[in-house]
């Protein structure tokens, strides 16, 4: 199975942390959500690219460590757009890795766990497996 780099937790975290509220079922809502709490900057477009570009600059934020915490998981009722959304947050979390200025963590609750990483398991293509 794919490392994700996602969090499982029923705990609340300490830091830059960003609350993804429940029952977020449309895109619209979601990105929304991602951009005030993050602050991107006014030219972000409330679109997959837009969000896939700005949170891997997050340059505006002072805080080291953020944290996105989901309340449950957004998006339930499409699971292609989940799936993208998935996608765009592990690429972050992989590109924040090696990065000194930020770090960027991303939690679940643990009773979505097994769901996750259901999803990124049929997200992921077989040459992507390794």
């Amino acid at each position: 199975m794919k490392k994700t780099g996602f969090t499982f937790t029923d705990d609340n975290p300490a830091g830059f942390v960003v609350k993804i509220p429940a029952e977020i079922l449309s895109k619209s809502m979601l990105l929304t959500a991602l951009g005030s709490g993050l602050r991107f900057p006014d030219y972000y477009g409330t679109n997959w690219d837009a969000l896939e570009e700005c949170i891997r600059d997050l340059s505006w934020l002072p805080d080291h460590e953020i944290i996105l915490y989901h309340v449950d998981l957004p998006l339930i009722d499409d699971p292609a757009a989940v799936k993208i959304y998935l996608s765009v947050l592990m690429d972050a979390i992989h590109k924040w890795s090696s990065e000194s200025t930020h770090r960027l963590k991303v939690y679940f609750p643990s009773r979505i766990q097994t769901e996750v990483e259901k999803l990124v398991a049929e997200a992921t293509s077989p040459d992507d497996m390794s």
